[in-house]
């Protein structure tokens, strides 16, 4: 099938919005962004035992003028590691854990939840690399 002249200036024009798009998403490889961390440590139920499987999501905590971008990471055996490019900024964050039992269910892979709610903590972590452990507690 062929294209008329105007069409095919409109597929180009396409063209070029997706490849500007693309290169602002991949920027030019600088640090103009903020400083990030590397933070890794455990999280463990209120047993002591390790989370077999989860996220963790790090959401700077604007109320206490901490801005910036939040991250999220996979738990896997009780661990888990944000590394520099998805890092902490530092300052107060709002920590939300959701462990589940490792053991893939329907469309979950990561298997059934382990509490009913979320848990939520809020974290000072410091401008420099770090480790933090979560032990979590189950409110009644």
């Amino acid at each position: 099938m062929k294209m008329s002249f105007s069409q095919s200036i409109r597929a180009s024009h396409w063209l070029g919005i997706v490849c500007v798009g693309i290169a602002a998403c991949i920027g030019c490889g600088g640090s103009d962004g903020p400083v990030r961390y590397t933070l890794n440590g455990t999280v463990t139920m209120p047993d002591g035992q390790p989370v077999p499987a989860g996220e963790i999501n790090f959401e700077p905590d604007f109320q206490s003028g901490n801005k910036g971008p939040a991250s999220m990471i996979d738990i896997q055996n009780g661990k888990y590691s944000l590394p520099k490019d998805q890092g902490v900024l530092g300052g107060s964050y709002i920590v939300t854990i959701i462990p589940f039992d490792g053991k893939a269910f329907g469309e979950s892979l990561q298997g059934k939840a382990l509490i009913r709610q979320p848990y939520v903590e809020k974290v000072e972590f410091p401008k420099q690399d770090s480790s933090h452990d979560f032990k979590i507690s189950i409110k009644k």
